[in-house]
């Protein structure tokens, strides 16, 4: 009992750090303690794909599309957070110097149903944690690990279990100058290193209730670095990965201000069959909203539908939600909400897309 309370408390306190730490629109470098994003920064691998103790803020983060031998889809997300609290060089098993973070959630299409949980935690006696020299990222009975040949991931709650073998179909993709991703108008500084494997072939299984089910599809990875949020008057991003039958890919994200327009540093990269990649400035494509969804849970007032333009790749796309409840609670762990699902692509090209809508 002492240890599970001890936990207990431990998550109050999480909730508490990262609403302050990652919510806030923007946070300072901590009197020096982490390091800053800025340019010029060269990404090596493997390392970069392993716990950075020098930044405040880092995820890895999956999401895809899966299929059952009679062809049930269903959508996933599992993503992890480290958020510092304090670098020191020596780390008791008590003190807490980072929270380490899991969102897990799955959309069954079939049935329209959205199940989600999260979970935060200290890392004290092995709870959570992150390596720094290997890709391994854990937090209760969620986990990320592996090599850049091939990831492993796997999830468990009271509703459903996840276990996937990931193996990546094209090289690393760098998004933004080399892997440097400004976010903010304010600052260079307020930016992530950013970059993917945006075409995983996937297999394994997923329990849903009482059900099993073999399961092969195509993911996506996303690994982000950073140490400072977005500035003041930024409240938010759209972001979108794209995955298209003609084996291309699309990375959007949209930062909004407070009166919902995007600012001059959204972005985008093109990924083509070869593996090669280009980036695609703001004025170099077009998003249209084309719905809206409004939680009942919340309240909050979600875009949902949207038609995209990229002219120099001579593309059109309509991107719709398969399923328009697809709303994440993080109570137990950021203590924020967002939209996070699993769409449909049509026009040009058909496909599958996840968006992330947060910041409404």
């Amino acid at each position: 009992m002492t240890g599970k309370a001890l936990k207990l408390s431990e998550i109050k306190w999480a909730v508490f750090l990262c609403l302050f730490l990652i919510l806030m629109p923007v946070f300072a470098a901590a009197d020096g303690e982490y390091q800053d994003v800025s340019p010029g920064y060269a990404l090596t691998f493997p390392g970069d794909f392993f716990y950075r103790k020098d930044f405040r803020v880092q995820w890895w983060y999956v999401t895809g599309h899966l299929f059952d031998e009679k062809g049930r889809e269903f959508g996933y997300e599992l993503t992890f957070f480290v958020v510092g609290v304090q670098k020191r060089e020596y780390r008791s098993k008590f003190g807490v110097d980072n929270i380490y973070i899991s969102h897990f959630a799955v959309s069954d299409v079939k049935e329209k149903k959205f199940f989600f949980s999260d979970a935060a935690d200290s890392g004290a006696f092995d709870f959570a944690g992150a390596s720094d020299s290997r890709l391994r990222v854990w937090v209760g009975d969620d986990l990320i690990e592996g090599t850049m040949n091939k990831l492993h991931i796997s999830a468990a709650d009271e509703e459903k279990t996840l276990d996937l073998v990931l193996v990546p179909s094209k090289p690393v993709v760098l998004h933004g100058d080399r892997g440097y991703s400004r976010k903010s108008e304010e600052s260079s500084l307020m930016a992530s290193y950013y970059f993917s494997y945006t075409n995983l072939r996937t297999e394994g299984s997923l329990t849903v209730g009482k059900k099993k089910f073999r399961v092969q599809g195509k993911s996506w990875f996303d690994r982000e670095i950073s140490t400072r949020g977005l500035g003041k008057s930024e409240v938010g991003w759209d972001w979108f990965s794209i995955q298209l039958e003609d084996e291309r890919e699309i990375m959007f994200y949209l930062i909004r201000n407070k009166e919902g327009v995007p600012g001059k540093y959204s972005s985008g990269t093109m990924v083509y069959p070869n593996g090669t990649y280009r980036h695609l400035p703001a004025g170099d494509f077009r998003i249209t909203v084309l719905d809206h969804y409004k939680s009942e849970k919340t309240g909050a007032r979600y875009p949902l539908g949207w038609e995209i333009a990229v002219p120099s790749e001579a593309l059109t796309l309509t991107v719709t939600p398969l399923m328009r409840d697809q709303e994440f609670s993080a109570a137990s762990s950021t203590g924020n909400y967002y939209w996070e699902g699993t769409c449909r692509v049509e026009g040009t090209v058909k496909g599958r897309a996840y968006v992330e809508l947060t910041g409404y």
